[in-house]
């Protein structure tokens, strides 16, 4: 099998918030609500838009590894585990490693843009761990070139952030004007949503927002007419533990 999804922005779920103030569209919604379903151990995944300065009032997590990459803007976030309110800059990650249960709170500003990831890591492992939480400030992530298209890592062999779901590598390339090729490995599944720009995926014509997902190939192939910006989460197809809805279904 080669591509199983590619979701346009007015296909995955659309959510308003708090009478307008933020809008986030969802290309993996909860699983009772949503358009797709989860795959792999990926759970949850919302790209949120702030019109309005709002805030999400304290809520309970437990089990989850919930990452907020905050691209425009800037967030201040409390929990229970800090007792204290956090802010993060543009360009920034919060890392909630929930464990044995965290409450926490989000306060987002006006212009704000950010994706919010849930990660189904092994609940029998995390429900045991004592609740984290960690900023990764702009500074601390790498940067490298390879075959012209510009990496930068959040959670892989450069990227600083520990993460406690198998398997898991989080990236964003940058592309300019030309035709790139980049080997897969063929026994994972490989996630990509368009940030900025157009191009082709494998031949397959992708704009601003569209969501995409691989698996089973070897090869991918883009071919960028001006500038792109894509995210990346590479996780395993196969996963060797019960996923939460296999757990508590």
């Amino acid at each position: 099998m080669t591509k199983f999804i590619h979701l346009k922005k007015e296909q995955q779920q659309l959510v308003p918030l708090f009478n307008g103030a933020f809008i986030e569209n969802k290309p993996i919604p909860f699983p009772d609500m949503g358009t797709t379903t989860a795959y792999s151990n990926l759970f949850y995944w919302a790209n949120l838009e702030a019109f309005e300065t709002s805030e999400f009032p304290l809520h309970p997590h437990e089990g989850f590894e919930i990452m907020t990459f905050v691209f425009k803007g800037s967030i201040e976030h409390y929990d229970t585990a800090t007792k204290i309110w956090t802010p993060m800059k543009a360009g920034g990650v919060q890392v909630i490693q929930a464990g044995s249960g965290i409450e926490h709170s989000e306060r987002i500003t006006k212009g704000t843009q950010l994706f919010q990831i849930w990660f189904d890591p092994d609940f029998s492992k995390t429900l045991n761990n004592n609740p984290t939480y960690k900023n990764y400030h702009s500074s601390e992530f790498n940067k490298r070139q390879n075959n012209g298209i510009i990496s930068l890592s959040y959670v892989n062999i450069d990227g600083p952030i520990n993460s406690e779901t198998n398997g898991l590598e989080v990236e964003k390339l940058s592309f300019s004007s030309g035709k790139y090729s980049n080997k897969l490995d063929k026994d994972y599944t490989y996630s990509y949503y368009l940030l900025e720009g157009n191009m082709k995926i494998n031949n397959e014509i992708v704009v601003r927002d569209d969501f995409l997902a691989f698996k089973g190939i070897e090869n991918i192939n883009f071919i960028v007419d001006d500038i792109a910006e894509l995210f990346v989460i590479k996780t395993p197809s196969t996963v060797n533990y019960p996923r939460f809805l296999e757990r508590y279904k």
